[in-house]
């Protein structure tokens, strides 16, 4: 698969993973109960894929290459992406900090985390959408060499992370089954939080 095309189907994932979260947050707010260990799964999801992988191979493959398009490393977009790399960075160090909790959350927890959670979401939407169609169309302009180079350079980083990456679409597929935003899911996910609930009591 062409370079930009597997990075642009990363973007599909992490998004309908967010919307998931969404979701699971929409429990957290209501007070009903969910899996907390649903909450590692998605810090890990969110760590692993998007900062060890998507993020990586866009800094270390995509950035360089972009160069031949006359953007700068230093200077925006490129540098603002890393900035928001490094931001994002610091919102899921604060996620994981609360998944890590072991007791249950006090009512001022829960907020703290729904805020956090919240503007974990809003940041990374708008983040995918800056990269979307501001970054990844400048990528039409590379010489078919570099692009041909690109290509070959994700699929190795590709090749050398599979095992794991497998293991973290499929986490993402779980939780999107879990948690999706449409009736058929939501039903599914009220009869999980019930058979949940019941192994509680």
């Amino acid at each position: 698969m062409e370079a930009m095309q597997s990075l642009a189907r990363e973007h599909r994932l992490i998004l309908r993973t967010l919307e998931a979260f969404e979701a699971y947050l929409g429990y957290v707010e209501a007070t009903i109960a969910v899996d907390r260990f649903d909450l590692h799964r998605f810090v890990a999801f969110f760590r692993d894929f998007c900062g060890l992988n998507h993020h990586d191979k866009e800094e270390t493959l995509l950035f360089p290459a972009l160069l031949e398009v006359g953007l700068g490393w230093n200077l925006d977009p490129l540098s603002r992406l890393r900035r928001e790399h490094d931001q994002e960075q610091y919102l899921m160090q604060s996620l994981e900090h609360s998944a890590l909790q072991g007791e249950a959350w006090s009512a001022d927890e829960r907020q703290h985390f729904l805020n956090i959670a919240k503007e974990f979401i809003a940041f990374q939407r708008s983040h995918v959408r800056f990269e979307n169609t501001e970054v990844y169309p400048r990528a039409e302009r590379l010489s078919e060499t570099t692009r041909a180079r690109l290509t070959r350079d994700v699929e190795r980083f590709d090749d050398a992370m599979r095992v794991r990456n497998d293991r973290l679409v499929e986490l993402s597929e779980i939780l999107t089954r879990a948690y999706a935003l449409n009736e058929r899911s939501a039903c599914e996910g009220a009869n999980r939080m019930a058979r949940f609930s019941a192994r509680q009591s």
